[in-house]
């Protein structure tokens, strides 16, 4: 049986992880209200370099990562079966998890910048 697209538990996951995204923006939000300005780049040591608005930088990057999960998943489900090589599903699920773990590293840093902080 040839595949026809990314499978539904594909499709799933996709949508959770973009539910994990944008709600970690949410959270980061409430989280760090006490912030005016929190880290918007980081240098190869993990150190902020620069400070940009809470608000933005807590919705930027999940948003982006969202948006690129729904355009991923939209060219699987529009290119023809035929045209697409192997399983897109692992390439879903291999976007997912990477852009899950690219989260999850940004919020470990600005936790770690956070406790650094004085009150």
């Amino acid at each position: 049986m040839e595949s026809q697209g990314p499978g539904l538990g594909a499709m799933a996951f996709a949508g959770l992880s973009i539910v994990i995204l944008l709600w970690s923006a949410w959270w980061t939000d409430r989280r760090y209200a006490r912030f005016e300005r929190i880290p918007g780049h980081y240098d190869f040591r993990g150190r902020a370099t620069r400070l940009d608005p809470r608000r933005q930088m807590a919705w930027l990057l999940p948003v982006l990562f969202s948006v690129s999960i729904g355009g991923y998943l939209a060219l699987f489900l529009l290119v023809p079966a035929e045209l697409q090589n192997g399983d897109p599903s692992v390439g879903m699920y291999m976007v997912c998890v990477v852009l899950l773990a690219a989260q999850g590293l940004i919020l470990w840093l600005l936790a770690r910048w956070a406790r650094s902080q004085k009150p």
